[in-house]
């Protein structure tokens, strides 16, 4: 076994005589994990954090750490077993025809070679159709789960497989990305030959061939090919395929590009998007159906059959899901807590594990320890407002709303997390729970005051007057209350004019003498605006 600097294990090829017959013989194939029945498949895929009832009663600082954990829960669930299954067998087939140093091997490498010699990608614009469907497609909403289902699938599969017989290096699966603003041929033949150099060992496609500025999308599309070919890869998956939305004319010409990579290579490729994917791959009609078929579920929402005693696919989730409550009071699982959490989360997995997450933070941090329903409707008003549109729009089936929202906004429990701790900021900050009376508070606080500047005796000396007023908690609260009191107090301002401040001298006429006559000798400003001629009478302006 050889491990590569980018922490990619090779393992040396090991061969398990195969019982289907089109499948004997082959190494590419016989070098694969063995096909597992349901159950033992599930185990494989299963993933659940670390956890025992013992852990409630760690500190809360640990328990929340531990709560983060959830972030790669996964239960199988019935289409997990299916996808794994179709993607076991996408793999295979893909390898059927091909073997190290057939005819049929050598022959691919004299067409690419050809179609290099011409400056072309491939040697025909649009490769007839193989007999055997080599596309396919998962496609579903945002957070429901596709692409962490699928990565855990190829985790049974080695990443690099080395025969050293034929001397090669097997690459079961290559999982590349669409880029949010879309991606060019170009760009697809970058990311296939990037993800090759990180896979094989001494291997460096990207600066012999990408590197090059004068290489075109075509040229650099065929050199991608034959790496593709020289490393017998299984399957290739096109992650975030909906991203070619964004990318203007040039999609068309790279889902024919890929269409015609399947063909030639005979490498089965398989599409991954949200529902926006469906425009996509309606592209080219024979796309459209080719990508439909392989027995690969749609990637749905999870269905609840509302009664936890008959379970459907979400009550399965759920149940599993419940059981990791760190907090120290757990909630027991009812229809009425199943039934709100589904309406919160509208059956969207990565979205029910956030809300769990989210409800447990709440406890340790207010202290509580426990949630209820109500907790769940106040979460998704709150951390989880980001995505509250989207999933209003879920509940209510507004299909003109779901269309302006082309994904759910993505949250992550590392910032989940540090959200639920800024609203409780005293639980984080150091010394928050030191109260007045604590040996450590004097000294702390006074301690705060010396680092600003003040004198020590006067800050101790304002420390102990805060103490002794005891009407804060913590010593940032502590302290700041104790500056205050070392503060110089502002002079107030009196209302009379200093005896040997001259007086501003003023016209007969200027208003303001009233208010100095009045001041003199006490008779209201009234009186003397009247002797001034300034105030009309009513009176005689109403007969006017």
């Amino acid at each position: 076994m050889d491990r590569r600097p980018s922490n990619v294990v090779v393992v040396e090829a090991r061969y398990t005589q195969q019982r289907i017959p089109r499948y004997r013989g082959n190494p590419l194939i016989e070098a694969l994990p063995p096909v597992l029945d349901d159950e033992a498949l599930a185990d494989s895929l299963l993933s659940l954090p670390d956890f025992s009832p013992e852990q409630r009663e760690w500190p809360t600082y640990e328990r929340l750490q531990m709560v983060s954990g959830l972030s790669s829960f996964l239960v199988p669930l019935a289409r997990h077993l299916q996808l794994a299954r179709a993607l076991d067998s996408f793999i295979r087939s893909g390898y059927v025809s091909r073997r190290p140093a057939s005819a049929e091997h050598v022959r691919i490498y004299q067409s690419l070679y050809e179609a290099q010699q011409a400056g072309r990608a491939f040697n025909s614009e649009m490769a007839p159709p193989t007999p055997e469907q080599l596309s396919s497609r998962v496609v579903g909403m945002s957070g429901t789960g596709k692409t962490s289902a699928i990565r855990r699938i190829f985790a049974r599969y080695p990443q690099v497989i080395h025969h050293k017989d034929f001397d090669i290096f097997q690459v079961p699966y290559l999982h590349i990305e669409a880029p949010p603003d879309g991606i060019s041929v170009k760009g697809l033949a970058t990311s296939i030959l990037r993800k090759i150099d990180h896979l094989v060992p001494d291997s460096n496609y990207y600066d012999v061939y990408a590197a090059r500025k004068n290489s075109s999308g075509d040229l650099l599309l065929n050199h991608a090919a034959r790496a593709m070919h020289h490393h017998f890869v299984g399957v290739l998956v096109v992650d975030e395929i909906h991203n070619l939305k964004n990318a203007g004319r040039s999609k068309q010409v790279l889902m024919a590009a890929l269409v015609t990579a399947s063909n030639e290579l005979g490498v089965p490729i398989l599409f991954v998007g949200t529902h926006r994917a469906t425009e996509v791959l309606g592209l080219d009609f024979s796309l459209g159906r080719r990508s439909a078929g392989h027995g690969f579920p749609t990637w749905r929402t999870l269905v609840a059959s509302g009664n936890l005693e008959e379970p459907g696919e979400w009550e399965d989730f759920i149940t599993v899901l419940w059981e990791y409550q760190w907090i120290r009071q757990p909630v027991v699982l009812t229809q009425f807590l199943s039934n709100t959490l589904y309406a919160c989360c509208q059956g969207v997995p990565d979205i029910a594990i956030k809300f769990l997450a989210c409800a447990q933070w709440r406890a340790m941090l207010d202290g509580t320890e426990t949630f209820a329903a109500e907790t769940f409707v106040s979460i998704l008003e709150a951390e989880l407002e980001p995505v509250k549109p989207m999933l209003d729009a879920m509940r209510t089936g507004n299909i003109a709303v779901l269309e302006r929202y082309e994904d759910i906004p993505p949250t992550h429990l590392e910032s989940l997390l540090d959200d639920a701790l800024n609203a409780y900021e005293g639980v984080r900050q150091r010394g928050a729970s030191v109260r007045p009376g604590n040996t450590s508070f004097v000294p702390a606080v006074a301690g705060v005051l010396v680092q600003a500047g003040i004198d020590e005796d006067r800050a101790l000396s304002a420390a102990e007057k805060v103490e002794a007023a005891g009407k804060v908690t913590g010593i940032a609260a502590g302290a700041e209350a104790a500056l205050a009191l070392t503060r110089p107090r502002r002079a107030t301002k009196s209302g009379k004019a200093k005896a040997d401040e001259p007086l501003v001298e003023l016209a007969p006429d200027d208003y303001r003498n009233a208010f100095r006559r009045s001041r003199a000798d006490g008779q209201t400003v009234f009186s003397h605006l009247q002797v001034m001629g300034a105030v009309c009478q009513l009176d005689k302006v109403l007969q006017l």
